[in-house]
């Protein structure tokens, strides 16, 4: 900060009120953790980022296929989402246990499924940054990503996860006839 102009001087001299209104602009979601739809949507992408991210080895953009190396490493980021699905909301405690070995389950299959694809492709980038290696991540915004194998479906991530379910039809039954009554998409 320069010290010398106005609006670097506002921000230290105003700080507090900066920082408090620094997310005034963010809009809110709705959206519910660990719900079905945002665990088909999300957890692909957090499991390759926190393993990229978290395991010095497969940081680079060809890490993706030293999976098999680093899968002991790797099992640190199941039970990392696991107790992160376990303790994300006030449940009783066979709901939370449930939730946790259902979220377990799905972020081992997606380790199994990775280590599939190195043994086809035997090496893996993250995206396609180069030529030299088939990407693990597939963008749900590629027009061709309904004809990859269900494997690599597995790996679709999207941008955003503002909207995790799809619009449906909401339906009130008429409290006079019980008879149901379309509202429209909501």
């Amino acid at each position: 900060m320069n010290i010398h102009r106005p609006r670097d001087r506002s921000h230290y001299e105003r700080f507090q009120t900066w920082h408090n209104s620094f997310y005034r602009a963010v809009e809110a979601t709705s959206v519910t953790p660990f719900s079905p739809r945002a665990l088909d949507r999300g957890l692909a992408g957090v499991t390759v980022a926190l393993a990229r991210l978290g395991i010095p080895e497969m940081t680079t953009p060809l890490g993706a296929s030293h999976l098999t190396e680093q899968r002991a490493a790797v099992d640190a980021v199941v039970d990392t989402i696991a107790r992160r699905a376990e303790g994300h909301s006030p449940m009783d405690d066979e709901t939370a246990n449930a939730l946790r070995m259902s979220v377990r389950a799905q972020v081992i299959d997606l380790l199994d499924t990775w280590e599939r694809l190195l043994v086809r492709d035997q090496r893996l980038q993250y995206h396609k940054e180069t030529d030299l290696a088939t990407p693990l991540l597939l963008d749900a915004l590629d027009p061709h990503a309904d004809q990859k194998t269900a494997d690599e479906q597995k790996f679709k991530t999207q941008r955003s996860l503002r909207d995790v379910e799809a619009t449906v039809n909401l339906w009130i039954r008429d409290p006079y006839t019980l008879e149901d009554v379309e509202v429209g998409n909501e």
